[in-house]
């Protein structure tokens, strides 16, 4: 990939791939450095035969979030469970939330790949379980099993009566 092309898809695509990461780790100085992997990245594997950039973009950012996690899990003690309710993460979370965010984080990265990556399509970015199948390749009886899966996950570490059947 040309340093031109890079820039441009920077220019279009930075500042949602940034928000991303922000949501994911719950720090401005973190997402800019997972901003700036993410583009390494890009730069590094470029793009092929992708129908949509953003969702790709999406994918990568994910994963570099998700290794800046792992890493910080090994680095640091985990933070204390603050949740009461999972559905507060899923739905509307404040900006005064960084450590709900992290809690969060360090569960998902949990998953394998292909049940996180559902998820996040799934919470994070609202789309349907047939719309995840679409984006992953899965059927959607595979997505709505894997989806239950990390609703139960998640339920048993952020306490039950969190969010609604995973519909």
């Amino acid at each position: 990939m040309t340093n031109e092309a890079l820039a441009k898809l920077y220019t279009q695509y930075g500042a949602l791939v940034h928000r991303r990461c922000r949501t994911l780790l719950g720090s401005e100085t973190d997402a800019n450095d997972a901003l700036q992997e993410t583009f390494m990245r890009v730069q590094r594997y470029p793009p092929t035969d992708v129908a949509a950039l953003l969702p790709w973009l999406y994918g990568v950012a994910s994963r570099v979030c998700f290794d800046h996690l792992a890493l910080r899990k090994r680095s640091q003690p985990t933070a204390s469970r603050v949740l009461g309710r999972l559905k507060e993460l899923m739905g509307a979370v404040t900006r005064d939330s960084a450590e709900e965010k992290l809690c969060l984080g360090s569960e998902l990265a949990r998953l394998d790949d292909t049940t996180r990556e559902m998820a996040l399509l799934h919470w994070l970015d609202g789309l349907t379980q047939e719309e995840v199948a679409q984006r992953t390749g899965y059927s959607r009886k595979t997505v709505g099993v894997k989806l239950k899966t990390a609703e139960t996950m998640l339920r048993a570490a952020f306490g039950d009566g969190a969010v609604g059947g995973a519909s």
